[in-house]
């Protein structure tokens, strides 16, 4: 299934500035490549602000990630809650939140949900 993700990129700090050259806002899916040299999602994730940045706490959790830009932060919203329909990745138990201050609803269930 594919993901429509740029990547896979090492997680590691070179792999994330050699791939994302500038502060911006994003999704991204974390995992690992099988035997076959197909990507695995094991977890997927958003940045409203610094996509760079959140990848860069995340080194150490996950062998490669991929990622995409998003032009608005509804769109990053829209594009996460897909990723997590769309591959149930095992690191992602609850469904993704909304914004705070917004009150969109997932695109594929509706759910509102702000913990």
């Amino acid at each position: 299934m594919k993901s429509g993700l740029k990547g896979p990129y090492r997680l590691t700090a070179d792999g994330i500035d050699g791939a994302i050259l500038e502060v911006e806002r994003g999704v991204f899916a974390l995992g690992h490549e099988d035997f076959d040299g197909r990507f695995r999602i094991a977890h997927v994730g958003r940045s409203d602000r610094d996509l760079r940045n959140a990848l860069r706490e995340l080194i150490g959790t996950s062998a490669y990630f991929k990622y995409l830009e998003t032009p608005s932060d509804r769109e990053t919203f829209e594009s996460h809650c897909e990723l997590f329909h769309k591959f149930k990745p095992p690191g992602n138990h609850l469904h993704p939140d909304r914004p705070k201050g917004t009150n969109w609803v997932c695109p594929r269930c509706m759910a509102i949900q702000n913990r």
